[in-house]
């Protein structure tokens, strides 16, 4: 009678590092991105997401690594205050700090000049800008349906590209729109963020982000719309290094390192309320 096959460990079949050498690269690719996922872990080194967690619990008290919700941060260089995965709702997000909000929107919409073409970015901060532009005498574009909706009354001209329509807010994503943007040229572009630290500026949605991209590509002023509780933190994908920046519009003065990172990277700071546009 033939005996019944060896019962193999999924993650040993998948895997053929050993545990420390797992864990090794798993700090390698923490601190080479700041923070990283259970998941993305998990599918990177080919291993199950409790691996992962167990890994990740040895690590912290090792010191040589941060858990984070959902996964790990870098602790090498970098203060990272909040990791942000999961985004709120619109009508959540318009309500926290709004007031700080309205100011930076105000501020922005101070430095377009009449005939300008913008790009505006989705997001509850940069709505607080569309409300400041209404009936203004500009050309918008956008993939904010909320923010097209808003302006349709009258002036400003408001465009949105073509694509699929999808998210809570909901925006106009895909490669349809990525091509329809990256064939104009826009004077401004107001970009807001999830989180903001010293590699760059972060947002929730990977398809939200790649028209962020787009927008940056093809504005010659590229400005973030960022509240100040959103320093220090990062969140699921990177929109654009800080170097990609002309201006960041907040509501109070960015310090320390993360500050220092600004004046090296050559992004101007207007703080809402402190400084005249």
């Amino acid at each position: 009678m033939k005996a019944a096959p060896r019962e193999v460990d999924s993650d040993s079949r998948r895997s053929r590092v050993s545990a420390g050498e797992r864990q090794q690269l798993i700090v390698e690719r923490v601190v080479a991105a700041g923070f990283m996922s259970i998941s993305e872990l998990g599918a990177d080194l080919g291993v199950s997401e409790m691996t992962i967690r167990r890994d990740l619990d040895l690590l912290t008290g090792r010191g040589a690594v941060i858990r984070a919700h959902g996964g790990a941060i870098s602790v090498a260089g970098k203060k990272i205050e909040r990791v942000d995965l999961i985004e709120p709702g619109l009508d959540e997000r318009i309500r926290r700090n709004h007031a700080a909000k309205v100011a930076i929107g105000q501020m922005a919409a101070g430095l377009i000049s009449a005939n300008q073409t913008i790009a505006v970015d989705i997001g509850s901060t940069t709505l607080c800008l569309a409300q400041a532009l209404m009936g203004t005498d500009v050309r918008i574009f956008t993939n904010s349906l909320k923010i097209a909706l808003l302006l349709s009354a009258g002036a400003p001209r408001v465009y949105l590209p073509g694509g699929e329509i999808r998210g809570s807010e909901p925006s106009v994503i895909g490669s349809i729109a990525q091509k329809q943007l990256q064939s104009f040229r826009f004077d401004w572009a107001f970009i807001g963020a999830a989180s903001m630290d010293n590699d760059g500026i972060y947002d929730y949605s990977l398809e939200d982000t790649e028209i962020k991209q787009a927008l940056v590509a093809r504005s010659h002023k590229k400005v973030a719309l960022v509240d100040s509780s959103k320093f220090n933190s990062m969140s699921v994908v990177r929109i654009c290094e800080l170097q990609a920046l002309d201006l960041l519009i907040t509501d109070k003065p960015p310090n320390g390192q993360f500050g220092a990172e600004l004046k090296a990277a050559r992004v101007e700071i207007l703080v809402a309320g402190a400084n005249p546009p």
